[in-house]
């Protein structure tokens, strides 16, 4: 998946394809079925998964709840948060907006358990020019997601996240860092990083680490 700061004005280039399978049994030998794209895990009959669950249509710990990947809100004159399309009675009155938006999944097994998790990538500006952004990785318990673990991100050419795909086991992240002279806006280099589940936490292969140039 991959986020792509307009540093004002790209856009987020956005593309992940969904593949769920379930196991079925012929002739005695587990072998893999398709899910009809209409049928969730749940309604196949087995334990829900985080396939089942609607990413880009619900509510996240920030109290945000998206609608399509995307939650807007604003802040009035007084500087109380209020609805995205909120608009002042004051024609002069200065309204900040923002938004918080969460990108297609990626889907994999993570820990090694068997159970399969989800990569989300999220993405705040709360008004203004900063974007920050982080991962957040789900798992299933007792029918249920919650929050296995994070990887941290930042603001745009800060340490912000571009993309994040998943390899195995290894969560691979490309990180946005401005170099000497690079605006926030515009950074020149992007750090590949491996990220693995140490069974506590997400922790990066420091030595793995490579830094390239900033690819249009």
């Amino acid at each position: 998946m991959r986020y792509l700061v307009n540093m004002p004005s790209r856009l987020s280039r956005l593309a992940l394809a969904l593949f769920p399978t379930v196991l079925a049994a012929c002739g005695g030998t587990p072998r893999a079925a398709t899910v009809p794209a209409n049928q969730t895990a749940a309604t196949a009959g087995a334990a829900p998964s985080v396939r089942s669950i609607d990413w880009l249509n619900r509510t996240y710990g920030s109290g945000y709840k998206v609608e399509n990947g995307v939650f807007e809100y604003a802040f009035d004159e007084n500087g109380d948060q209020v609805a995205g399309d909120y608009q002042s009675e004051d024609p002069d009155a200065y309204v900040e907006r923002g938004s918080f938006t969460v990108s297609p999944p990626e889907f994999g097994d993570v820990t090694g358990d068997g159970i399969e998790d989800a990569i989300i990538l999220s993405v705040e500006n709360g008004g203004g020019t900063g974007r920050f952004s982080g991962i957040n990785v789900y798992t299933m318990r007792d029918g249920r997601e919650v929050v296995l673990g994070e990887i941290p991100g930042g603001d745009r050419g800060d340490g912000g996240i571009l993309d994040v795909t998943l390899e195995g086991q290894v969560v691979k992240v490309e990180r946005m860092m401005s170099q000497d002279g690079d605006g926030a806006c515009c950074p020149s280099k992007i750090q590949h990083e491996r990220w693995r589940w140490d069974g506590k936490a997400f922790v990066e292969d420091v030595s793995a680490r490579v830094l390239a140039d900033f690819a249009e």
